[in-house]
């Protein structure tokens, strides 16, 4: 059974499909709600509207002076540096639990990929598949000459 209405909040006319529905929409729904509850839009979000004055008529929120006492949350330079020494403390420690408990799972550092780039570009590569010789040297392919030679 559907039966026309007019919103409460928007004044559209619209068809319900039950015949407890006064609103067009579920967001006509929500703005009639914080129009109700004193709400107003403010940069991006809905806020109270007694908060709204506070804000609007100066009051920080930086002195409290509802019960007698007039105590300020101020940055100062002490607290700054407890938050950076606090700060490098925690990666400190976090860093070494991770060396000592999971050290592959740490970034390439830059002497990890000077190793690596040696290793790439360096004259001698290992090969693998072949054998030692009688000496027991390994072999290596010399990329200079373009030749298989046994090292140790």
């Amino acid at each position: 059974m559907i039966i026309t209405k007019k919103c409460k909040h928007c004044s559209l006319i619209f068809e319900s499909r039950r015949s407890n529905h006064v609103y067009c929409s579920a967001s006509c729904k929500t703005k009639a709600s914080y129009k109700r509850n004193n709400y107003k839009y403010v940069s991006g979000h809905y806020q109270k509207q007694n908060e709204f004055d506070k804000v609007s008529q100066g009051n920080t929120g930086l002195a409290d002076t509802s019960n007698g006492t007039n105590k300020k949350n101020d940055i100062n330079v002490s607290s700054i540096s407890n938050v950076v020494i606090g700060s490098a403390a925690a990666d400190t420690i976090s860093y070494g639990l991770k060396k000592l408990l999971a050290p592959n799972t740490l970034p390439a550092t830059k002497g990890d990929l000077n190793l690596l780039t040696e290793k790439i570009l360096g004259r001698y590569h290992l090969i693998k598949n072949l054998p030692q010789n009688s000496n027991r040297e390994f072999p290596y392919f010399d990329i200079e000459n373009q030749e298989v030679v046994y090292l140790k």
